[in-house]
């Protein structure tokens, strides 16, 4: 599994309309947390070191900022909100804004070189949100 999303991975930068799968992954870590699931935990932890690695992001940022978005916003939006397809739009949403906005701070306070985004988080949104829907 690791080694087809690491190939899927690979294919995702070299053709812009396959989505990366970051909102489908912290839909996964979500989803293992919840059930306390260790392994599909692992896995999930596996596939996000892949991405980071793929995208050029600093590692273990995505495990930092997930687990900071489940401990503490995750909660209080479960009590705001009660629509879940409205939840799972929020989630999509909070997973690459958030980790876009996570990498930019990061990458202000460590001095290192910002990631590079481009317009097309958008698209990735929109498809991902279909494919959470199947979750």
């Amino acid at each position: 599994m690791v080694i087809s999303f690491g190939l899927y991975q690979s294919l995702s930068s070299i053709y812009l309309f396959l989505p990366p799968m970051l909102g489908v992954l912290f839909f996964c870590f979500m989803k293992a947390l919840q059930k306390e699931d260790v392994a599909k935990l692992l896995l999930v932890l596996a596939l996000l070191l892949v991405f980071e690695a793929e995208k050029d992001f600093l590692l273990f940022s995505s495990l930092v900022y997930f687990t900071f978005i489940y401990r503490f916003v995750i909660p209080r939006l479960r009590i705001m909100i009660l629509c879940e397809v409205c939840l799972r739009i929020i989630f999509i949403m909070l997973a690459y804004l958030g980790y876009i906005l996570f990498s930019y701070i990061l990458a202000e306070v460590l001095w290192v070189e910002l990631p590079s985004i481009d317009w097309h988080i958008f698209y990735y949104m929109f498809i991902e949100f279909f494919l959470v829907l199947g979750i």
